[in-house]
């Protein structure tokens, strides 16, 4: 008998250590769709600060070039999540792909709209030549909307598609093209070569789902706690950017391949504004991507903007006070 009692407490006192102690680490793949200094930074924080451990991912962190390509990934089964644009999570989504908006970082445009010095006011952008990306492209909607937010209808103006951001801005330093469109590394390149910024996309508030983390319907099914995990990961990131500017300074270094430190810290400032604390998508930025979307694709002007997310891990975080006790608001408001 007295075996038997040994025995069960052996077994009992095994369970509460493994029940105090901390989760094994699952591993899992995960995408980062730009390596520009900014939006992906929250990531490259995650995985090297230990924050994706701590909440029980053991992450591959792998760079995948363009939001297309990633959600591709995503929707093939290859990857746990994606980092994505609002825009490629839609065209996912509307193509039948099992996938969903979990959290976001960024709900503006953090562009610039940059162009030759004679172009005084964003109202003389109107007959003026664009050099812009591919339509669908972040890059895309952002000049539609903000020439729209000045009533000037895209039909107004000279599109002329030339791609990334190097090309675009050479192109009107070439004197090929009047205006583009640039996140912050591009103004810096068309300031040095004498381009002047007509108008700052992020002081304008439009709201856009420029940067937020996908996955798969399964995974939020079959393994709420891993999408959990990775909220929380990214939400902790996220304060670390804004709150240790040289550690941050230093990650991002590292995986922009020799940026240069002014680039770096441009964009470290621009996006302790931009970034989001409490990890919430832009349902209105959705919503009015699918209204200007659905000029050429029917399928969008039948969707819902609520359709593309879901929210419980984000608004798990508000409920358990996990943001506030993250930026100390708990502390002070007991005060």
């Amino acid at each position: 008998m007295k075996r038997v009692v040994a025995l069960v407490g052996l077994i009992a006192l095994g369970w509460c250590f493994a029940a105090g102690a901390p989760a094994r680490a699952e591993k899992i793949r995960f995408a980062y769709i730009s390596d520009s200094p900014g939006s992906s930074a929250p990531y490259w924080i995650a995985k090297e600060a230990g924050l994706f451990k701590k909440y029980g991912l053991d992450v591959e962190l792998i760079f995948i070039n363009g939001s297309t390509r990633g959600i591709q990934s995503l929707i093939a089964g290859d990857l746990a999540f994606a980092g994505a644009v609002g825009t490629s999570a839609i065209n996912g989504k509307l193509a039948g792909g099992d996938i969903f908006i979990v959290d976001s970082l960024v709900n503006t445009l953090p562009y610039y709209i940059i162009g030759k010095p004679d172009i005084r006011s964003p109202e003389e952008l109107k007959g003026r030549t664009l050099a812009t990306h591919i339509p669908g492209t972040s890059a895309d909607f952002a000049v539609r909307l903000t020439l729209r937010k000045y009533g000037i209808d895209y039909h107004d103006i000279r599109a002329v598609m030339v791609g990334g951001a190097t090309a675009r801005v050479a192109a009107v330093i070439n004197g090929q093209t009047d205006f583009t469109m640039a996140t912050e590394p591009g103004k810096i390149q068309g300031e040095k070569a004498g381009l002047k910024v007509i108008v700052d996309m992020a002081k304008l508030k439009i709201p856009f789902q420029f940067s937020c983390t996908v996955t798969s319907g399964k995974m939020i099914r079959e393994r709420p706690q891993l999408v959990e995990g990775e909220v929380k990961a990214l939400a902790e990131a996220v304060r670390f950017f804004k709150t240790r500017k040289q550690d941050s300074l230093r990650i991002m270094a590292r995986y922009t391949r020799g940026t240069k430190p002014e680039v770096l810290e441009g964009s470290w400032t621009a996006y302790t504004e931009l970034l989001e604390e409490d990890m919430r998508p832009t349902i209105e930025g959705l919503r009015d991507t699918l209204a200007v979307q659905a000029s050429w694709d029917p399928k969008a002007g039948k969707a819902k903007a609520e359709d593309f997310v879901d929210l419980r891990f984000v608004n798990g975080l508000k409920r358990s006070g996990f943001i506030d006790k993250l930026y100390g608001r708990a502390e002070m408001s007991r005060r």
